[in-house]
């Protein structure tokens, strides 16, 4: 018996060392020669059993392991690695009973905690999974795989503080570890928080394995948000050709749908929606094509449906609840669409409070406690008159400004339709240049940031947004940006290029503040989900434009958007005059210019003008009395008589 024991256990070091060199087949068959004439030996048995799992025979694990479990019910490792075999056949909640099982024969047993808190979060039940991966750490500080699943899992349930200190925690034992700097990389795309960051860490994971799915999935995304379309769709198919996952089909509809290429999105969508796909990017997609195919019901029915049999995380959920307000909304049927609107908003709310919490930016764009009469006698004309221009003469910039929702999309899409003039987007480069040259660091977007500016920051400023504008066309005449919140720096505008345009787009209040409470706009933008303070920051925007007219000499031309619905031609030959271009047919036919738009008017500025966004606030008039009695104070220039 001696001998024979030391022959089972030097076969078994050598097939030991056989996994360890990644020699999986030959350990296979080395551990069932060696299982065969040592049945009784279970530790021989579940370890077989691991190999065929890696090797991806499954049932045989399940097969062995069960025998064992059935052999020696008390057998913790048996329970656990059986657990595993059901897992990998599909059987979740089969697979949680033998985890729970083995974790009650072995409470401090490790692994179990961690492959149960795995299930939970395959199953999306996140706080469960939150909890196993908890234990494990607990049990074992520095492991690694559980403390980077349960940051996977904070960011799903969008607990950016919490994530933020398990992924720091893992960066210190695995810096280079593919999943983690995808993980790091979701934490700071999430909620739009820090796009930037999110592709240095997405890219540095690609370079380290080009082939590793989550890295090129991501890539896409963020380029999806840029936008920059054709990136997107390059990523989003590498990724699908490494994982054939039809999830991404689903990416790959909703940039073609944006695009306008309905028939190719819905030739993918169709077929996922059969298939029983209910990913976010699919739901999506087919509801914007049930509007062009008239079959809102079945998109509106499947939404609901969805909600109420699958597992949403909040982002999902918010904009399932949006889209859904918007199908209700094009059926006229206001009740339910503004009940999801209200729905979304509060989701939104309440993620954007949490993403607040792990940012270290100030939420700027939030006035209502600025003191904007006080610019008035602190700035007056002649402080903007002794500042320091940066002497640039540049035309090229055309500056599009106003609040979000009041036709600055449509402005750049009939600029861009000229030859001479391309469309940058919203940039975020003014606002950025204002923080970095302003000395206020309490309110960068208060003109006291610029006290004490010099010339040389200003031509360092200059120099650098027209490098900007170089990136998008070095040939147009002109280059459009359209953030609608460089209202708030006109007057740094005005010192960086005295003879840039800027065109004010001006819509009633009552349609912007409707409409941007029932579009999403991210984190840094959290008083456009509450009716009260959309008005209250829509009154301070329409205080400072009055200022800047005031006190600064730069030309602004304000452009109705009731008016340009009612005289299209008209007002279209004044925009193209103002910025000294000649006229052109092409800006009357703007929904013909194929360009890329990743704004909520990406489908409204592919078709001719309608004026059926004009007092639509009338359809809503019952639920918004508090947000019109606050508009009520708006400037007669703002306010519409409709």
């Amino acid at each position: 018996m001696a001998k024979s024991s030391i022959l089972v256990k030097s076969k078994l070091k050598k097939a030991r060392e056989l996994i360890q060199q990644g020699m999986l087949i030959e350990a296979r068959d080395a551990y069932e020669r060696l299982y065969a004439s040592n049945k009784s030996l279970h530790e021989i048995g579940l370890e077989l059993a691991v190999i065929y799992r890696k090797l991806g025979e499954f049932n045989k694990t399940e097969s062995i392991s069960k025998k064992i479990v059935n052999s020696n019910p008390k057998y913790a490792a048996a329970h656990h690695i059986y657990g595993s075999a059901l897992q990998c056949l599909g059987h979740m909640d089969a697979a949680i009973k033998e985890y729970k099982k083995a974790i009650e024969l072995d409470p401090k047993y490790t692994e179990a905690h961690y492959f149960l808190g795995n299930i939970y979060q395959l199953t999306e039940q996140h706080e469960l999974a939150v909890a196993c991966f908890e234990k494990a750490i607990q049990l074992k500080p520095d492991f690694f795989e559980a403390i980077n699943n349960l940051a996977a899992v904070l960011i799903e349930l969008h607990d950016p503080i919490r994530a933020k200190q398990a992924l720091d925690k893992a960066l210190k034992l695995q810096p280079n570890s593919c999943q983690l700097l995808c993980n790091i990389a979701s934490l700071h795309l999430m909620g739009g928080n820090d796009p930037d960051k999110a592709l240095f860490y997405a890219k540095k994971a690609h370079n380290i394995d080009p082939k590793f799915t989550d890295a090129v999935r991501l890539l896409g995304e963020i380029h999806y948000q840029k936008p920059d379309y054709n990136k997107a769709m390059e990523y989003y198919r590498e990724a699908y050709d490494i994982s054939r996952d039809d999830k991404l089909k689903g990416n790959i509809a909703q940039i073609l749908e944006r695009r306008g290429e309905f028939d190719e999105a819905n030739e993918l969508v169709q077929p996922l929606v059969q298939s029983g796909n209910r990913s976010l990017p699919v739901l999506m997609t087919y509801s914007a094509l049930s509007r062009k195919y008239n079959n809102q019901r079945e998109a509106i029915e499947l939404i609901e449906s969805s909600i109420e049999t699958s597992r949403f995380d909040k982002p999902s959920l918010l904009n399932l609840h949006s889209e859904l307000g918007k199908q209700y909304d094009h059926l006229q049927e206001y009740d339910k669409a503004f009940l999801n609107y209200k729905k979304a908003n509060l989701l939104d709310r309440e993620l954007n409070r949490e993403m607040e919490a792990l940012s270290d930016k100030l939420d700027l764009d939030n006035t209502r406690t600025e003191d904007i009469d006080k610019w008035y006698k602190d700035y007056p004309a002649e402080f903007w008159k002794e500042l320091p221009s940066s002497e640039n003469e540049s035309k090229r910039p055309i500056f599009v400004i106003g609040m979000f929702r009041s036709g600055t999309t449509l402005c750049e899409q009939i600029f861009s339709s000229h030859p001479d003039v391309v469309g940058a987007g919203e940039l975020p480069d003014i606002n950025a240049l204002s923080s970095s040259i302003g000395n206020n660091k309490l309110h960068d977007k208060s003109p006291a940031s610029l006290a004490n500016v010099g010339q040389k920051p200003l031509q360092h400023a200059a120099n650098s947004y027209l490098k900007t504008l170089d990136t998008f066309s070095t040939e147009s005449q002109n280059v459009v940006d359209k953030m609608p919140a460089n209202f708030f720096h006109v007057g740094l505008i005005s010192r960086l290029f005295p003879n840039a345009r800027i065109v004010h787009m001006i819509r009633d209040p009552r349609d912007v503040c409707l409409s941007m409470y029932f579009q999403r706009f991210g984190g840094q933008m959290t008083w456009s989900t509450d009716l009260i303070e959309v008005a209250d920051y829509h009154l301070a925007y329409q205080h400072i434009m009055k200022y800047w007219k005031e006190v600064l000499d730069i030309e602004i031309l304000d452009v109705v958007y009731e008016e340009l619905m009612e005289n299209q031609e008209a007002i279209t030959r004044r925009m193209l005059d103002f910025c000294e271009l000649e006229w052109d047919d092409a800006c009357l036919n703007f929904y013909k210019t194929k360009r890329d738009v990743n704004t909520p008017s990406y489908d409204q500025v592919r078709k001719p003008l309608y004026k059926k966004s004009i007092a639509r606030w009338k359809n809503y008039e019952d639920y918004i009395q508090p947000m019109l009695e606050k508009l009520s104070a708006s400037d007669p220039l703002f306010i519409r008589n409709t």
